[in-house]
């Protein structure tokens, strides 16, 4: 702990992405024609934000998470058996829709350019989800960072759509009990890898332990 100041600054780790980088993003979706371009935008986003943090003052810096849709969503262009879908998608999947429209509204998120990702089937549990960050973070900056995962709780309750997901999985906890590996395999990944601050992801739980009941289907 020497290392930390009294108050060591930091951000919650996601940044805004320029308008260049959200349009490449899309054309990779439909055509690998553009992924050099996407991945060199990337690059250079990624070290600007970098250098402001770096000229304010910022003790831990984070990537910005430019490479991800959302804090949850990039778990589907990792992960086998998970799919990444809109949430008009989602509704139609939806046993309550009264109930998932209301959670939208509530999240702001009803305008559909949202998505999130469900479970299809088993999924992998040992794969990779930071590695490309992690290495850019490594390369871009001599500071300390920290690197910032999902947390079990919420990406479980998220991806579980019983429709769906209980061709592969008994129940929301039994898929929980694999993205539960799933993240302890990525922390002790990032560990091994010499990463000191690990942030796990969880801006709304309360909001959901107050607010719903438990077999509720909901955005969030």
């Amino acid at each position: 702990m020497k290392q930390f100041k009294p108050f060591t600054t930091t951000l919650i780790g996601s940044l805004p992405r320029s308008k260049k980088l959200l349009a490449l993003k899309e054309q990779t979706l439909l055509t690998t024609k553009y992924n050099e371009a996407y991945k060199e935008q990337l690059e250079k986003e990624t070290e600007q934000v970098i250098k402001m943090q770096i000229a304010a003052g910022i003790d831990v810096v984070v990537s910005g998470e430019l490479n991800r849709d959302n804090y949850m969503s990039y778990i589907a262009e990792k992960v086998d058996g998970v799919a990444l879908l809109t949430m008009e998608e989602l509704r139609e999947l939806a046993a309550n829709v009264g109930e998932f429209d209301k959670s939208l509204e509530e999240m702001d998120a009803a305008d559909n350019t949202m998505c999130s990702p469900v479970c299809f089937d088993k999924i992998d549990t040992d794969v990779s989800l930071n590695s490309e960050e992690l290495e850019r973070l490594e390369r871009m900056t001599d500071k300390m960072f920290k690197m910032t995962i999902p947390s079990p709780y919420l990406l479980t309750r998220s991806m579980w759509i019983k429709k769906v997901s209980s061709r592969a999985y008994s129940s929301r906890k039994e898929l929980g009990k694999d993205v539960v590996k799933l993240l302890i395999n990525e922390v002790r990944r990032l560990v091994s890898k010499g990463v000191k601050i690990i942030q796990i992801d969880e801006p709304i739980l309360s909001e959901v332990v107050f607010t719903r009941d438990k077999g509720e289907q909901s955005f969030y």
